[in-house]
């Protein structure tokens, strides 16, 4: 069946406003980033829809203003989806950007049109803009984008085949005479590009919610894993890869160190400085540790003020060192802080490293705690790692 490039360009402003309207609708119960992702995607497909209603209805009047109003939307609209990309990655995003390039291309139009450069020429410019859009953003979703999953690869091939379908339509429009301006064109490169264009729209909407859902599922286990105050692991998380890290360095006989890590006299910062101060403490405490530990180290809260570490291929010396580092960093690091609540920050920390003599994961956080008393123990501010013979008096955190 051999559609007109007028039906099929009708067909994909009823698409357009029908996918926007359903996904703006539905952005309010979304966070922040992905709100605002799903309202970009929306208002693009209005303006998509409208660039074809206009093409598709302009029947003749004025071709010199209702041209380049067309494909100006409709690469500002494209460009929408671009930046709804960028908000989903939580990349920045520059706000004028859709604005720029629709009235660039639209402006561009109305010159070609107005020095006689014929359709033609405007086809050549816009299919060569619309390529180089897609290709921007199966740029973004294939390479940039972290975390790609199955919709996010269907995305950037489907953006990659339509900017391959644009530059044979340009390509086209170098090789055929120039065709008049009232209506629009209706030869079959035209209408195989407009019946792809139609499909990558009905496609790229239902990979677009999947990416966004994927991207929602991943904020619900940040979530379900973090402490809300610190963004640090909470400590079932925590307590989860520990289990994971123990069974695998058991199995291959590789390192393992656990550190346990208190606030000095935290209730006594509290009780001088108030409870925000102290949420204060706690947070520059974790910036701290963060700076200072590997990608595939793992920092975690498992107490109002009490932290645990798990360092997976780190032995017994390594983690000492690690330990002392921490210890020192927080120090002095947080000297200036401390001066503003007239409060004295420092930390205890307790350390154990795997052994053939430990059976579960448990060991290790109980001999860590053990550890971190005996530091207590010996003034505080201190760091010691559990051994056989260590004694314990414990000592009230």
């Amino acid at each position: 069946m051999d559609f007109e490039t007028t039906f099929i360009a009708q067909v994909i402003t009823v698409i357009g406003f029908a996918v926007g309207l359903s996904i703006v609708v539905a952005s309010g119960r979304y966070p922040r980033h992905i709100r605002e992702s799903l309202r970009a995607y929306s208002y693009g497909k209005f303006l998509v829809g409208s660039a074809f209603l206009i093409a598709g209805l302009r029947a003749g009047q004025m071709p010199e203003l209702l041209i380049p109003l067309a494909n100006g939307m409709g690469l500002a609209g494209l460009t929408m989806n671009y930046t709804s990309v960028r908000h989903l990655q939580r990349r920045p995003a520059w706000p004028f950007g859709p604005a720029v390039v629709g009235v660039t291309v639209g402006l561009s139009c109305l010159l070609l049109l107005l020095a006689d450069g014929g359709i033609a020429w405007v086809r050549i410019l816009v299919s060569f803009a619309t390529s180089a859009v897609l290709l921007f953003i199966a740029f973004a979703v294939l390479v940039r984008y972290e975390g790609r999953g199955i919709p996010h690869y269907v995305t950037g091939l489907l953006c990659t085949a339509l900017a391959l379908v644009y530059l044979v339509r340009m390509a086209a429009g170098l090789a055929q005479e120039a065709p008049p301006a009232t209506y629009m064109l209706d030869d079959r490169v035209e209408r195989v590009t407009f019946l792809l264009t139609l499909l990558g729209t009905v496609v790229g909407a239902i990979n677009y919610v999947l990416m966004a859902s994927d991207e929602f599922n991943r904020e619900l286990a940040k979530l379900a894993h973090t402490d809300g105050l610190t963004g640090a692991l909470n400590r079932r998380r925590l307590f989860e890869l520990g289990e994971v890290e123990f069974r695998r360095a058991r199995r291959h006989d590789r390192d393992l160190t656990f550190l346990v890590l208190d606030i000095d006299r935290f209730k006594s910062i509290n009780d001088c400085a108030g409870h925000p101060f102290g949420d204060r403490v706690i947070q520059a405490v974790v910036d701290c540790c963060a700076g200072q530990l590997r990608r595939e180290d793992a920092l975690g809260r498992i107490g109002g003020e009490e932290f645990a570490i798990l360092l997976p291929e780190t032995g017994v010396e390594a983690g000492r060192l690690l330990a002392e580092r921490l210890r020192g960093t927080i120090e002095r690091q947080l000297v200036q802080l401390g001066a503003e609540g007239g409060v004295t920050v420092t930390c205890s920390i307790g350390g154990v490293s795997l052994t053939k003599e430990h059976s579960e994961f448990s060991d290790l956080v109980a001999q860590s705690d053990s550890a971190l008393y005996d530091a207590k123990h010996a003034g505080r501010n201190q760091v010691r790692f559990f051994s056989e013979t260590l004694q314990v008096e414990a000592l009230p955190a």
